[in-house]
């Protein structure tokens, strides 16, 4: 599981990501990525060595919540050995969001998009 420290829990978080945020693509998961500015939302307490990971599993991927559950599961688990190896930088909001193929394919492909994704957003080191 993915420590405290790092999780994206509070709507309020969420929604600053989602308007300030910009937009990285890839074939199974979709990321917003807001490099943290402390002096935009003060009340907010932010810093800019933090790091902070939501992840998204919509309907539209699955109905069944024991699904969608899963794919948040193994997403969690692939940014959760990333950032325990070093390898994500510090100053980010992330958001990541799965798209509705995500279900049809095995953990070493999620892993191999998601680090794609996260390459492209530039915060893997």
């Amino acid at each position: 599981m993915l420590p405290k420290e790092y999780r994206l829990k509070k709507k309020r978080d969420f929604e600053i990501a989602f308007e300030n945020g910009r937009f990285v693509g890839g074939a199974l998961t979709t990321m917003k990525v807001w490099q943290i500015n402390p002096q935009k939302y003060p009340k907010r307490g932010y810093a800019v060595d933090m790091l902070k990971i939501g992840f998204v599993v919509g309907k539209k991927v699955s109905k069944s919540a024991v699904k969608r559950n899963r794919v948040k599961r193994q997403m969690r688990e692939v940014v959760r050995l990333l950032q325990k190896g070093g390898r994500l930088r510090q100053g980010y909001l992330l958001i990541v969001m799965a798209k509705p193929g995500i279900l049809d394919v095995s953990y070493p492909e999620i892993e191999k998009d998601l680090t794609a994704v996260l390459a492209r957003a530039r915060v893997l080191l």
